[in-house]
């Protein structure tokens, strides 16, 4: 047995030590009492206490952002549809600053295609990538290329050979540097060799996410970032001169990452979602789409997996789902809790777990009752365990044990 087996071995058996075996049924489609307000304005303030939560716990965890020298930028807390938590720990970020939440922009282009399907401009998930961006000559074009169908894309089994996990995003040998500096950067995915049959091994593909981005393009004949502005952003108040959205050298709006947004509206963004799609009365995500993305689609271990361009971490305790972005970038969807918790951070990318650690030590604890599963273990998970144990949850494992790809088992 290799050695990168054994340490999974391990970590898994450390995972399920810590995670009790009892608590939430979990309802991707749970309904929630009648909002009394939609912040499509502005969020309305609340204490902790106020929605139920611990803010003794919340300090707590404060001190210990500060103790560890942990660079996060900010931490903002919805509960029950109120902000009952914003801080700014550094002093070069504050309310207003903009963020680059590096590949959260994946889950927006995800939302994005999900609209699009849903009034018509693409037929399926199951449309072929070679007909959604049509009238284009293919490098290394074979039968599995053909057969990669949108979904293989949304859900990263789509073949292609690729790898930006083993090398640093600084070198020249990582495929997002490579796709980064090409001249046609769509072109250059689209030519990229395939290493397997669609459907068949995940591997983290920021190129198949930039190829999602140019399918919206091409599907609906608006610019990636307008298409945002008038079917996303709108609705939920979020103002366009407020996001920064990069373009690739050919003038397309990167779907993979670079976005820069205010925490505050990456919250909102994830209360689209905590509210299955709907904002003020107006289904502005499909319900289903939520679903999916919700939806452990392809399994890792027993606490992890992916769907829709989101992760999810379906644990015992409660079931949560992320956008998550390179150096601790993360917009948290609990659905049980009724709560969004958003992280910007400036962390080295191999601290990028923390966050996660973060979540289950404190900010959950701190919204359940003192009979919840959690509680009963006798307090909160210790802050260490859950750094050495949760790496295996998120993208910061590979950079740890350097596994590229996993084994897709479709639920």
């Amino acid at each position: 047995m290799s050695r990168q087996l054994i340490i999974i071995g391990f970590l898994l058996l450390l995972i399920s030590a810590v995670l009790p075996v009892q608590g939430y049924i979990y309802s991707p489609s749970q309904e929630f009492p009648e909002r009394d307000y939609w912040p499509t304005d502005r969020w309305k303030n609340s204490t902790p206490e106020e929605q139920g939560m611990d803010s003794a716990l919340l300090n707590e965890m404060m001190d210990r952002i500060d103790e560890n020298g942990v660079h996060t930028d900010s931490i903002v807390i919805v509960k029950n549809g109120y902000l009952v938590f914003e801080e700014y720990p550094r002093t070069n970020y504050d309310i207003d600053s903009r963020h680059i939440i590096h590949s959260c922009t994946k889950s927006y282009t995800s939302a994005l295609v999900g609209i699009a399907i849903e009034e018509g401009y693409i037929e399926s998930v199951d449309s072929k990538l070679i007909d959604l961006l049509p009238n284009r000559t293919i490098d290394n074009l074979d039968a599995r290329k053909e057969s990669i169908t949108l979904d293989h894309l949304l859900t990263m089994t789509s073949g292609f050979e690729w790898d930006e996990w083993t090398e640093p995003y600084s070198s020249y040998l990582n495929s997002h540097y490579q796709m980064w500096f090409a001249s046609n950067n769509v072109q250059h995915i689209l030519d990229t060799p395939m290493a397997y049959d669609p459907g068949e091994v995940w591997t983290y593909s920021s190129g198949g996410s930039h190829l999602l981005g140019a399918i919206v393009t091409e599907a609906t004949g608006s610019y990636l970032f307008d298409f945002a502005i008038d079917k996303l952003f709108t609705p939920l108040g979020i103002q366009a001169s407020n996001i920064f959205w990069p373009q690739d050298n050919q003038g397309q709006y990167w779907g993979s990452g670079g976005v820069e947004m205010v925490p505050r509206d990456m919250a909102k963004f994830g209360y689209l979602y905590l509210n299955n799609g709907t904002w003020d009365g107006e289904q502005v995500i499909p319900s289903e789409w939520v679903k999916q993305s919700a939806d452990t689609l392809v399994d890792f271990n027993d606490y992890s997996g992916y769907s829709y361009q989101w992760w999810t971490y379906p644990t015992d305790i409660v079931n949560v789902y992320a956008a998550v972005g390179y150096r601790g970038q993360y917009i948290f969807v609990i659905p049980e809790l009724d709560m969004v918790v958003v992280f910007t951070s400036s962390v080295p990318p191999s601290s990028g777990v923390l966050q996660p650690a973060i979540l289950f030590d404190y900010i959950i604890p701190a919204a359940m009752n003192e009979n919840s599963p959690l509680m009963m273990l006798g307090g909160t998970i210790t802050f260490t365990t859950l750094a050495i144990t949760l790496p295996i949850l998120v993208a910061g494992v590979y950079y740890r044990i350097r596994i590229r790809n996993w084994r897709k088992e479709l639920v």
